[in-house]
């Protein structure tokens, strides 16, 4: 069990605090707004009514040995500038922080924050992805070369092995897992006799420059 402090509780923070307290987290929700502490105070471990803002605040609830702060305000840019400022200034290591802008990303990431989220940005690229390889299910990247897809195999790929359809040749990547999608089943690195079927998806790994020339 790892434990999460979650500030800020608009749609973003409310979703991800209330997810991962559901995965079995300790869930710290923090947020100035009395009607959001009440709304998910059955939801997580710890829901306080506070403005995180004041660093005597955070300094009070946040504590050094949470796994992440997750820095969700939508107050504007002081609110969560000065909220990253004081979490980096406790000495917490990993601090996300939500932002809509370019500008204000750089901000964050000059006074200490680890790792930036684009909610809306974000969404909308898995979107076009989608859009523009309807067999995408989805899309992880790895390094700035390299991704892992989730894929519903074309229709001429069914009944086939793996050694028969020669993916790495073709096309350059490799299937690391398939999933039976009706009974959640994985089978990891399958076998060059593996066949593939119907209802099943594909994990594939390989270098986004040949993923985006599949054309499913």
């Amino acid at each position: 069990m790892k434990q999460f402090i979650v500030i800020g509780l608009g749609s973003f923070g409310y979703n991800l605090a209330e997810s991962l307290a559901k995965m079995g987290h300790e869930v710290l929700a923090i947020d100035k707004e009395e009607k959001k502490i009440e709304s998910i105070k059955g939801n997580v471990t710890h829901a306080v009514c506070a403005d995180a803002t004041d660093k005597k605040i955070l300094e009070k609830f946040v504590s050094p040995d949470a796994d992440a702060v997750i820095v969700g305000l939508n107050e504007g840019m002081e609110s969560s500038t000065l909220a990253t400022l004081y979490l980096r200034d406790m000495g917490i290591n990993n601090i996300i922080v939500k932002t809509l802008s370019d500008d204000h990303a750089k901000i964050l990431k000059a006074i200490g924050a680890t790792e930036i989220i684009y909610p809306e940005k974000d969404e909308a690229i898995r979107l076009a992805e989608r859009l523009s390889t309807p067999n995408l299910i989805e899309h992880l990247p790895l390094t700035p070369e390299y991704s892992i897809v989730e894929i519903t195999p074309p229709e001429n790929f069914i009944g086939k092995t793996l050694r028969e359809l020669e993916l790495r040749k073709k096309y350059g990547f490799i299937v690391i897992a398939v999933k039976d999608v009706l009974t959640n089943t994985f089978y990891l690195i399958p076998g060059a006799d593996f066949k593939i079927r119907e209802n099943t998806a594909l994990m594939i790994m390989g270098k986004k420059e040949d993923i985006e020339k599949l054309g499913f």
